[in-house]
């Protein structure tokens, strides 16, 4: 079991304490290709604490909400093309979403 530093901005880190986001998407790359189920998610700044409860690789973030449930990924989004577009794409590109895929890591407070 190995314990990985998450840093989340607002308002999706208030989502994740509140229980409204479940599910942590991004690109299936570096640490978080290397995540696995039960190893621990601890945030940078306040050290709250996570357990990786699943981990779902999908094609692209739309497929990933699709299965899901853009609601359980991005709480405060309209539909699925508004979380992709407007939260996913500002933070990563279409191309690297093509290149690496992406990763939906499901997490609970401990």
């Amino acid at each position: 079991m190995r314990t990985y530093l998450l840093n989340v901005q607002e308002p999706y880190k208030t989502f994740i304490l509140n229980g409204q986001k479940i599910f942590e998407g991004r690109l299936n790359k570096g640490k978080f290709a290397e995540m696995q189920v039960g190893d621990i998610l601890e945030f940078e700044n306040t050290k709250e604490k996570f357990e990786i409860i699943s981990k779902n690789i999908f094609a692209n973030f739309s497929k990933m909400m699709e299965n899901l449930g853009f609601e359980k990924v991005i709480p405060d989004a309209e539909s699925i093309d508004d979380a992709v577009n407007n939260v996913y794409y500002k933070f990563y590109s279409p191309e690297d979403e093509k290149k690496f895929g992406v990763v939906a890591i499901e997490i609970k407070k401990i």
